[in-house]
């Protein structure tokens, strides 16, 4: 008798959604190493040996101006990918975050008829906005692989099969970095984390030069180190494009993965577009705030759809503030640079205030409550026993 060969398709759609699913691959490969699969992912998956249908990399919209400007393209894609998913006939398909695309290529096969399980891991932030998701989720989705604790709840309340496995952002995180990797120790380090998309960048990365160059030239006394964090997915000319400067006062690191884990843990404190890359900092336990612009359309809709008043994963999962959130019209030069003063001391002896500290004890303790769980691996379980 022939043994029959695993087939998945994995959905992802944008970069940490990818770094997630990649973690998942190979735990799989470990539990069953003839597993075929395929996606719509980019390189770190076909790194992986699977076969990339689609490269997200050519589909890369954010923002309701985005996805409406370029709405055909994505509605074809969309068709594009459940055609190929139909013809390869896969014995489950993996939906991992990038919750918009994915939930409607969920209904899109359950109405061509697909009868294979659909799994989501890192669903929709229904407690954040738009929680009438929860109906397309019921309908389309046979199994919620959830991250957050609190998501438990709203999936037995919805009689939604759930699975809690932990959040990948906490088990992920490198061994922290020292921060002599990129700085004296009489230095003060700030990492400027400006976002992953190009519309991030657009409104992100000038507000961050210029308030690096104001904390420059307000505090002559201060040694500052300032260096930007580029996501891997973004090339150098984006960068340029919206005023960052080579040979400037503020650096810039290669874009891997692996450097941005090490400036998130090494550096004394962090600026950063608001993301996932909030809760790797706040699992690292560095001092930060985070901001966030975009255009007035889709700042409009976000006010009309968010259910929750927060910004920062860290903040939403604490149901309190840890950390600062400068939202479109607060995100301005002077709020960075009087937070960033929030945190240094005035004492000549000392870099870092009072509350410089009390925030890092605070992320600390945060930090424990989200880990202990080995998230990938719990996921690729869940896949096996679905497939047998």
């Amino acid at each position: 008798m022939i043994e029959k060969v695993p087939k998945i398709f994995i959905s992802c759609g944008e970069f940490s959604g990818e770094a997630h699913a990649s973690r998942v691959v190979d735990e799989l490969q470990k539990l069953n190493p003839k597993i075929q699969f395929f996606a719509f992912g980019s390189k770190a998956l076909e790194e992986r040996g699977v076969k990339v249908i689609f490269d997200y990399k050519n589909y890369s919209f954010s923002g309701l101006t985005e996805v409406v400007k370029n709405l055909s393209t994505i509605l074809k894609l969309k068709q594009k990918i459940s055609d190929s998913i139909l013809k390869l006939d896969p014995d489950l398909v993996l939906l991992v975050d990038y919750s918009g695309f994915n939930l409607e290529l969920a209904r899109a096969l359950k109405e061509s008829g697909f009868k294979k399980p659909i799994y989501e891991y890192i669903a929709p932030q229904l407690w954040a906005s738009r929680p009438w998701r929860i109906n397309k989720i019921k309908k389309n989705i046979d199994k919620v692989l959830c991250t957050l604790p609190f998501e438990q709840a709203i999936y037995k309340q919805a009689q939604i099969p759930y699975k809690y496995v932990g959040n990948p952002v906490a088990v992920s995180l490198q061994v922290p970095a020292p921060k002599q990797d990129f700085a004296k120790s009489d230095e003060i380090l700030i990492g400027l984390f400006p976002g992953s998309r190009k519309s991030e960048i657009k409104y992100m990365l000038p507000l961050m030069l210029k308030s690096a160059q104001s904390l420059i030239l307000r505090h002559p006394d201060k040694k500052f180190k300032l260096i930007i964090a580029k996501a891997e997915n973004l090339s150098q000319e984006i960068f340029y494009k919206y005023g960052y400067k080579q040979g400037s006062e503020i650096q810039m690191i290669d874009g891997s993965k692996s450097n941005n884990h090490k400036l998130l843990s090494g550096a004394d404190l962090l600026w950063l577009c608001s993301g996932t890359v909030t809760l790797e900092a706040a699992l690292y336990g560095t001092p930060h705030f985070l901001a966030y612009k975009s255009n007035l359309i889709n700042y409009i809709f976000y006010l009309i759809f968010r259910t929750t008043s927060k910004a920062g994963l860290a903040n939403i999962i604490n149901q309190k503030d840890l950390v600062k959130e400068f939202l479109q019209y607060s995100a301005t030069e002077q709020n960075f640079i009087q937070e960033t003063e929030n945190f240094l001391s005035s004492n000549p002896l000392e870099n870092f205030s009072a509350y410089y500290h009390q925030q890092k004890s605070l992320l600390n303790e945060f930090k424990k409550s989200l880990t202990g769980l080995d998230t990938a691996r719990l996921v690729a379980e869940e896949i096996i026993h679905a497939c047998t």
